[in-house]
């Protein structure tokens, strides 16, 4: 449809109000009025180093650039240079911000991209994160006030911006209802609103500073007793277990077989996964772990399962470091922390029975 000469101007003199917006924070430190346009907001954002991009509600704006049916679809990470590749998008060039939220976008909720060096805690009361918080604060002490948000939904959700410890982060062990959020994910960033009340999302002021001694701790997975069915599973290992599934018993299914006759809800579901609509197995489908805070926890592309959140027993998947399960491979992570050996002995004495 073509753009109207009202639209066009309209847009050219939103887009001119943001640029001079934007040099105002910029040069004299301006302070943003409630009233403001939120794609000032969203300039402001990204003028303090936020990776941002639009949001319909909670979720991407910008329509995939592939379609379904494009063997790209969930497999690009932005390398074919178009927008539409969710949180991939999110930028802190002011011309493209500028061209969103003066164009197509105008209006739309502020989606902002962990910065690299930041775990985020989210709160969600919804899920039980209030009762699990108040029992880390008894045993541990009060959560520090830290930089963050209030969600718009009105129920106390909260997210703790925090300075990342180094290794790998889970929340496996901050109880119901308490995720983290890192780099490969995203927040909705004030003042957006909430798309079921209606209410802004408010920043919480305050520094953002290491977390306390107590909560970096709980953050680090725990580590396993050293053993040889917890240990880290190597290449060596992996042909080890694909051998001895194949030929060790004489009996069992191959794995290629299991792969081909299990479905992701045989393998997820007794997990306390669930599908975000379809069957989960087709290409595409979308799956959330129990205690999900996000519209997606995992997608399956290819017949594999790729994982986006830190808060589970699997590796997350990175643009850089692409990353997906077999099914077999999420049945032994699942059930066998990982020792692909002992979980390929199991199913082949199961079908040996």
């Amino acid at each position: 449809m073509p753009i109207l000469q009202a639209d066009t101007d309209t847009i050219t003199s939103r887009a001119e109000q943001f640029i001079a917006e934007a040099t105002a924070i910029k040069m004299l430190d301006a302070e943003l009025l409630d009233a403001t346009d939120i794609g000032t907001h969203a300039i402001a954002w990204a003028l303090q180093g936020v990776q941002v991009f639009s949001l319909r509600g909670k979720t991407p704006a910008i329509p995939s650039a592939h379609p379904a049916g494009d063997p790209l679809r969930g497999a690009c990470k932005g390398d074919c240079g178009r927008h539409g590749h969710g949180v991939l998008d999110a930028t802190t060039d002011l011309p493209t911000i500028v061209a969103w939220w003066s164009g197509r976008y105008a209006g739309h909720n502020i989606g902002g991209r962990v910065p690299a060096n930041i775990v985020v805690v989210d709160v969600d009361p919804r899920s039980g994160g209030d009762e699990s918080l108040a029992a880390l604060e008894r045993q541990h002490g009060r959560m520090p006030d830290a930089f963050g948000e209030i969600s718009g939904r009105g129920d106390g959700g909260r997210h703790y911006w925090f300075r990342a410890p180094a290794g790998p982060l889970s929340s496996s062990r901050l109880g119901r209802g308490i995720d983290i959020k890192t780099h490969s994910g995203y927040v909705v960033l004030p003042p957006s609103i909430h798309p079921d009340t209606g209410r802004p999302y408010e920043k919480v002021d305050g520094p953002i500073t290491p977390p306390p001694a107590w909560l970096a701790g709980l953050l680090l997975p725990e580590q396993p007793k050293p053993s040889t069915s917890t240990r880290a599973m190597t290449p060596a290992t992996a042909r080890t277990a694909h051998d001895f599934f194949n030929t060790g018993t004489g009996t069992g299914l191959s794995i290629e077989k299991f792969n081909e006759n299990t479905s992701w809800r045989d393998v997820l579901e007794p997990h306390g996964w669930r599908p975000v609509g379809g069957d989960g197995d087709a290409d595409g489908a979308r799956w959330l772990h129990p205690t999900a805070t996000s519209s997606t926890s995992a997608s399956v592309r290819g017949g594999r399962l790729y994982i986006y959140t830190p808060n589970t027993d699997f590796d997350v998947t990175e643009a850089s470091d692409p990353h997906g399960y077999s099914k077999f491979d999420a049945h032994a992570v699942l059930n066998h922390r990982g020792d692909m050996k002992a979980a390929a002995r199991q199913l082949a004495g199961k079908a040996a029975a």
